[in-house]
């Protein structure tokens, strides 16, 4: 584990923000890391010992409390391919921390996800350097893997996922109906630009997830919830689907 190119980081820190407004922490894993992972600073390694105290203690880093962390794979990668599929574990997290009913969590992903490559494709007029066709491959490689799994086989076409444009397929639609009964086929055309754009400044990560929670049951029509507090075990959950 060690920190990334000063440049590199500081450019994927501020691309990822843009498109999520989350504290994050961007780091280099070792060799045995083959994809981004994303986890929160809480994370318990042992009893009583989260990750982020680990990386204080191990690295120059400051990881405050509520940090998402964002593990980068060594190597020669597409900086927008990474980045999508960094964005993606982001989202599956999110999901995992917040309170979205069972019977919208795919119609949810599928919103959050529109949204993502809608945002990383503005993102060049900002003068970040992000190419949305490479960040929309980044992003289905990491849905492919939580959709998928083990039901490729009922996929009619098994690059869909390879490809930029897969959000935008029919098939996929139809593939996610298949899977989710209750998934309701979303129109694209009305999945709102700012779905994502839940402050104007990174928030802490428990802060964040429910706020992106409260932005997807208000688009879905999901009844609000009571303001409980986000149970530990969620929180620290890692990410690894």
């Amino acid at each position: 584990m060690s920190l990334p190119a000063k440049g590199y980081g500081a450019r994927f820190q501020a691309a990822f923000t843009a498109i999520l407004p989350v504290r994050v922490a961007v780091l280099q894993a070792g060799g045995a890391c083959t994809r981004p992972l994303v986890m929160a600073d809480e994370l318990e390694l042992a009893p009583a010992l989260p990750l982020g105290d680990v990386l204080v203690e191990e690295l120059p880093i400051e990881v405050p409390y509520g940090t998402m962390i964002v593990m980068l794979p060594e190597g020669s990668r597409s900086f927008s391919e990474q980045l999508g599929e960094a964005v993606g574990e982001a989202l599956l997290l999110a999901q995992s921390l917040g309170g979205v009913p069972m019977e919208h969590e795919t119609d949810a992903l599928y919103l959050m996800a529109h949204a993502a490559a809608r945002r990383a494709a503005a993102l060049r007029l900002e003068g970040h350097r992000v190419d949305a066709q490479r960040f929309s491959i980044g992003l289905g490689r990491c849905l492919g893997r939580h959709w998928l799994a083990d039901r490729r086989s009922l996929l009619p076409d098994p690059a869909l996922f390879a490809r930029p444009d897969f959000l935008w397929q029919r098939q996929l639609s139809v593939y996610l109906a298949d899977l989710d009964p209750g998934f309701s086929a979303p129109d694209p055309f009305d999945v709102p630009a700012d779905l994502l754009q839940v402050s104007d400044t990174p928030l802490r990560l428990a802060d964040w997830a429910g706020r992106t929670e409260t932005m997807l049951r208000a688009v879905m029509g999901a009844p609000e919830r009571e303001d409980v507090p986000l149970q530990s075990s969620l929180a620290t959950r890692f990410n690894l689907q």
